[in-house]
């Protein structure tokens, strides 16, 4: 299978088998999402995964009751770190020494997130990026599951600060989303798509 197949292979899965997605199929899902690119390379995503059944049910019922993720015999909690960032002048320091950015580079960025405490601004931009990032990793592992013949489904719809108590999440880390992971018990059909003259414009917004 090529990603081409993958990508169009690819369901919202909402029905799941109970047979359990073994350790080193996690493994191998988890390694797609280490491999993803992010903004200068600070890597802000942080999963946890969850096979216990008590807590499976416990985040079912902090998504409002979605019975998907409660069934799926695994759930791979998908954050963001902010703090992250503030690693950033080491991971400047590593892509200048690889070369792929100019030493330059460290006079520009690396002073500005240093300049005493962080405004709301600074954060606000900061965890667009950290989430960002944390979306290729996961579409990353979404991609890798079609592959290994799992299906998946992104859950955006839960209670944040239930999902935190139940995780023991600290406050730096933002929830991206949680997914669910198992062998599909349905094959649903491809949902509608926008043909992509309504989506794609030339040189300027809207010009066809």
């Amino acid at each position: 299978m090529d990603v081409r197949d993958a990508i169009r292979k690819r369901r919202s899965i909402r029905r799941f088998k109970p047979e359990p997605v073994s350790d080193e199929l996690l493994l191998q899902l988890l390694e797609s999402a280490r491999l993803a690119p992010s903004g200068s390379n600070t890597q802000p995503w942080r999963f946890i995964v969850v096979k216990d059944s008590e807590t499976r049910q416990k985040l079912q019922a902090a998504s409002y009751n979605q019975r998907h993720v409660g069934q799926a015999p695994a759930i791979i909690a998908c954050c963001a770190d902010i703090k992250a960032f503030g690693e950033f002048p080491e991971r400047i320091d590593e892509l200048i020494a690889a070369g792929a950015l100019p030493v330059k580079t460290r006079e520009v960025f690396v002073p500005a997130l240093k300049k005493g405490a962080m405004s709301a601004d600074m954060k606000w931009h900061l965890l667009i990026a950290a989430t960002g990032n944390t979306d290729v990793a996961i579409e990353h592992m979404v991609l890798q599951a079609v592959e290994l013949g799992l299906g998946t489904c992104w859950v955006r719809w839960f209670d944040d600060n239930k999902v935190k108590e139940i995780l023991e999440i600290p406050k730096n880390v933002e929830i991206i989303a949680l997914l669910p992971i198992g062998y599909p018990a349905e094959d649903p059909p491809q949902r509608p798509r926008f043909d992509l003259k309504k989506i794609v414009y030339y040189e300027k917004y809207g010009a066809s």
